[in-house]
């Protein structure tokens, strides 16, 4: 009665399916190790494919705020790696320094040498993800008149989504914007504001202006508090058109605001294609 052909047959349909049941779990190993298929959001699978564990960098000095998130159990879970302690100096990035990163995040230190931004330009435009704060690295060691990404050629000018300062009269120094006031997403269908309401902002902020290589995605608006002529902040902008990398600026510290924003502007980064 036991092991007749019904069962038999079974047996065999079993045995010839696990082929095809391996090709499909391997598929979904390639898938997620190359990016494919996001599994970040799964703590188990995020962990077994390394391909969406985001390795993030520091160049200057990064605040309280920022590495608290960074080194949070929700950053964890989510993938993210964070290694460079309190921040890279500037004049540590040689060679394939940068290389190991998906995303490096410049914050806390106005002055660089020119031969670091350079480096990071490149990096950029080699396909590197990069996160600006405030006026990091706005200024060079070697002329103290200097002011702004773009002065040089070949600099953070030519992958930088805002412009600030400069070497001319016509440029304004830097100056602060909005201490307060309404953060607004301007699409609000954008992955950095997914899931998050406009919110009440309070805090610091740089003014800057846009450039012909960007697209505004958040702004805090003055007007809210009741100055009614003031004009907005641009919080932040990110780098479009035929770069090969990418790059989001913040006009504050995004560690000082929204954890979600500030984990979403991560995965987005590490979902651009390079």
């Amino acid at each position: 009665m036991y092991g007749g052909p019904a069962t038999a047959g079974k047996t065999q349909h079993l045995e010839s399916s696990i082929p095809l049941i391996l090709i499909i779990i391997l598929a979904i190993f390639i898938a997620g190790n190359f990016g494919f298929i996001n599994f970040s959001d799964v703590p188990l699978l995020n962990q077994v494919f390394g391909g969406k564990i985001i390795k993030v960098g520091v160049v200057g000095r990064i605040t309280p705020e920022m590495k608290t998130m960074l080194v949070s159990e929700e950053a964890r879970t989510t993938g993210i790696y964070y290694g460079t302690g309190d921040g890279l100096r500037p004049d540590q990035l040689f060679g394939g320094v940068l290389k190991p990163f998906d995303i490096i995040i410049m914050q806390g230190q106005q002055v660089c040498d020119r031969s670091a931004r350079k480096t990071v330009t490149d990096w950029v435009k080699s396909g590197g993800k990069l996160i600006v704060v405030g006026d990091a690295c706005t200024r060079v060691t070697d002329d103290p008149a200097a002011l702004g990404w773009d002065v040089g050629i070949g600099l953070l000018g030519d992958v930088m989504p805002a412009q600030i300062g400069g070497v001319t009269p016509e440029r304004e120094p830097i100056t602060t914007g909005c201490a307060s006031g309404r953060f607004k997403f301007i699409n609000p269908d954008h992955p950095i504001g997914s899931g998050i309401k406009n919110f009440q902002f309070s805090g610091r902020t740089i003014n800057v202006f846009p450039t012909s290589n960007s697209q505004l995605i958040a702004t805090i608006d003055c007007s809210d508090t009741g100055r009614v002529s003031a004009p907005a902040t641009y919080a932040i902008l990110e780098s479009s058109g035929i770069l090969t990398g990418k790059v989001v600026y913040f006009a504050h510290d995004p560690g000082t605001t929204s954890r979600n924003m500030f984990l979403n502007t991560l995965k987005y980064l590490k979902s651009q294609r390079g």
